[in-house]
Parts: structure tokens; C-alpha cells; sequence
């Protein structure tokens, strides 16, 4: 095969995916769509220039030529900080991974204990297992998996049992609101030289609208997540904080310890998603959660059992279907991308099933989904689940599909 054969068989397969991907209902919950504004504001000659500063300065950079850089990447701060209701923000980590490792790094001290949920990333923990072997203790935060949330009175018994440097909640199951302002209260009681990380990865979209719930305000220290989730931004990280020391900390451990150039083609990219969400967060974060509810609704009237129905099957944008009866997890999953509808599995209490599949909404919203689309949705996933006539189970989802291809909650064309 020549290099021509080569070229044309990648855009054969872009072309394919793109396709297919258009073709499907995608309820990834950790997946999204930028607008056009944001897609265009993704510019490849900032890719190719270097941007690099240590510690918080963004002045003090390494390379020349920077100067408009540096205004870019200013303006994407001032915007964020603004939106979040932070004083000191760090856009430099590539993705949400990066942000939860540079701020434990920065944070933490050899021997010290983090409290952290096992259905999160597990910072501490990933470092202190990894070839590197860093001297920190991870402890297992206590998850009431039929309440889908912290078990309070356990991790407090933690806290004051171990009293940890570090307390990291926010998990990749993310239905309710975790109790952040109850464990800084008891942090403050038995450790107050602790911090409470936030992870808002699966989150800050919501929290963006001004939903779900304010890590700040219930106590936390510092917020950390990935931007392209319900925040549909380009993919990347951020770490954001009102307290200076802690900004000081961190920064030199995001770089240049773990990065050095920070990929600088999607710093206009983030300025245009933090406006977006100025402009729209409240109607955006409350289409989302609207839409989860009534999809929860539509599947529990239909049969379907759902992790938290007793609590109103969520408060975020994600789903917890439990599918024990149908199959297991990845066969389920598997089952119904063979019908272009594309979803996560995910493991339940073993007293529900054990088998579950994680469930979104927060891109088929943005494309167009509403109240009145959500009985045919709720449709395609059960008959699919059931595994009764497949090609017209996809023949809906591809329509579905093809139907959801707008953009909503965006300033395209300002």
C-alpha cells in the first residue's frame, strides 16, 4: 500500500465514524459535543507554539513571543473565574487525570493519609501503587452503593480515626450531590489542616448552570475536572481554588513536573465555552436534569429498574439502569450499540444485580432532545435491552440520531 492508498484509507475511516457516530443515539456520560463557536475557536497554529510558565505566573514565561498567548490565556482565567467563583485558576492540566495528580502532589507530603471513593480516580492511590512508588496511604471513603452516595457517618469516623491530609470526593457515578460541607465540618473538627478536593469532572457543567450543588460554598478547598464533559468544552483539565497558598502549591507541581507546554490551541476554545455557559449555563444545566429525570421516569414506567428511583432516579445527568435481568453489563452495552445507541456499563449493588449500564443525557440534549422526545428514547433502549427485533430497534435509533443534530445553548453566530 503507496502513502496516497494510506491517506485515503484514514479519511475512509474518519469518514466512517463520523458517520456512524451520527447515526447513534450517544448517551456516554463523560462524552460531548463543543458548539461551532467553541469547535472554531480551536486554533492549530497555537498547537504549534510553546507557552510554557512555572508556578502561577503567566507572565513569566520560557519562551518568546508569547504576548498574545499570554492575553488569551488571561481572558480564559478571568472568564472561569468568573463562572466558577474562583480567585486562582490553572488551565495548563490536559486533562481532569492530570488536574486530581498535580494537586495531590502539590498538597500532600511523603506519609501522608487522602481519603478517597473507589469509584472515583483515586489520585493517592494511582501514585502511591504506580512504579514510582510514592509514600502516600489511600483510604477507601465508604459508599452507600443503594443510596448512590458517601456513607457520612463512616467517613467521619475516618476523618477522626486517621485525620488525612487530603479528603477527594466526586466519583464517575455521580447521581446526587455529595455531602462536601458535613466532611469539611468534620475535617475542620478533627484535621483543619486538611483539604477537600472537589472532583467536578462528571460535574461542572452543572455546576456551571448554577445546579447540582456549590463545592465552595459547602467548604471545599479546591475543584478540579476535566472541561468537555456537561461542560462540552474542548478536552482538558482545570484546577481552581480562592486560597493563594494553595494555588502556589499546586502550580509548580502541574508544571513543570508534570507538563511543560500545555497545548495552547484550546485556551480561545475554553474562553468560548466559559462565555456560553455565561450566557446560557442556568437553561442549559436545567435542560440537562430535566431531560435525566423524565428519561429515568420513562424507564422505570416501562419496567426497568434504576439505581436511586427511590430519590428521584438522579439529580445530575447521568442514569444508573440496572439490566441484571437482560444480561450482563458489557453485553447489554454491546447489545445496544448493535443498535446505535451507545452507552456505558456499570456495576450495582450486588443485592440490585450487580449489572447496570451508565447512562447520559447531556449530549443528546445539547443536540436537540426534549421532554416530548424522551418516550421514544426510553423505547429504543428497553426494546433494545430485550433484544426483540434489532434492525427495528436500530431503524428508530438511527432516526433518533439523525434527528438530534442541532445545537443548543451556544452564542454561535455572535
Amino acid at each position: 500500500m503507496d502513502s496516497n492508498e494510506k491517506v485515503q484509507e484514514i479519511n475512509s475511516l474518519l469518514e466512517q465514524h463520523n458517520t456512524f457516530r451520527g447515526n447513534c443515539l450517544n448517551l456516554i456520560a463523560s462524552e460531548n459535543v463543543p458548539s461551532p463557536l467553541v469547535e472554531g475557536l480551536l486554533v492549530e497554529d497555537l498547537d504549534q507554539r510553546y507557552g510554557n510558565y512555572s508556578g502561577i505566573d503567566l507572565q513569566a514565561r520560557v519562551y518568546q513571543g508569547n504576548r498574545f498567548i499570554v492575553q488569551i490565556e488571561e481572558l480564559a482565567q478571568k472568564l472561569a473565574k468568573q463562572l466558577f467563583g474562583a480567585a486562582y485558576v490553572d488551565l495548563r492540566p490536559l486533562s481532569g487525570n492530570l488536574a486530581g495528580i498535580a494537586t495531590t502532589f502539590g498538597l500532600a507530603r511523603p506519609g501522608d493519609i487522602a481519603l478517597e471513593l473507589h469509584n472515583g480516580h483515586q489520585y493517592a492511590d494511582k501514585l502511591a501503587s504506580s512504579p514510582l512508588k510514592v509514600s502516600l496511604e489511600s483510604i477507601e471513603i465508604p459508599w452507600d452503593g443503594l443510596q448512590s452516595n458517601i456513607d457520612l457517618d463512616q467517613t467521619v469516623a475516618l476523618i477522626r480515626e486517621h485525620c488525612p491530609k487530603l479528603v477527594t470526593i466526586g466519583s464517575g457515578v455521580f447521581l446526587f450531590p455529595q455531602p462536601a460541607r458535613e466532611l469539611k465540618e468534620a475535617m475542620n473538627r478533627y484535621c483543619p489542616d486538611s483539604y477537600l478536593i472537589y472532583d467536578a469532572a462528571h460535574v461542572m457543567g452543572l455546576i456551571a448552570g448554577g445546579r447540582f450543588q456549590s463545592p465552595f460554598e459547602e467548604g471545599a478547598d479546591v475543584i478540579i475536572s476535566s472541561t468537555h464533559k456537561t461542560l462540552a468544552g474542548p478536552q482538558g483539565g482545570i484546577i481552581l481554588t480562592n486560597d493563594r497558598a494553595l494555588a502556589e502549591q499546586i502550580g509548580p507541581a502541574v508544571a513543570p513536573l508534570l507538563e511543560s507546554n500545555h497545548h495552547l490551541g484550546r485556551l480561545p476554545a475554553l474562553a468560548g465555552t466559559f462565555l456560553e455557559w455565561l450566557a446560557c449555563g442556568e437553561e442549559h444545566a436545567d435542560a440537562i436534569i430535566s431531560n435525566a429525570k423524565a428519561l429515568g421516569q420513562a424507564l422505570h414506567e416501562r419496567g426497568i429498574r434504576l439505581l436511586g428511583q427511590d430519590l428521584g432516579f438522579t439529580e445530575s445527568h447521568t442514569l444508573i439502569p440496572i439490566v441484571a435481568e437482560f444480561g450482563e453489563s458489557k453485553a447489554m452495552a454491546d447489545q445496544l450499540e448493535a443498535c446505535n445507541i451507545i452507552a456505558g456499563g456499570a456495576s450495582v449493588p450486588a443485592e440490585l444485580g450487580t449489572h447496570g449500564l451508565r447512562i447520559g443525557v447531556q449530549e443528546v440534549t445539547r443536540r436537540g432532545m426534549t421532554s416530548t422526545d424522551v418516550p421514544e428514547v426510553a423505547d429504543c433502549i428497553v426494546d433494545a435491552l430485550k433484544g426483540e427485533d434489532l434492525d427495528a430497534v436500530k431503524r428508530q435509533a438511527t432516526a433518533l440520531g439523525r434527528r438530534f443534530n442541532g445545537m443548543r445553548f451556544t452564542l454561535e453566530g455572535v
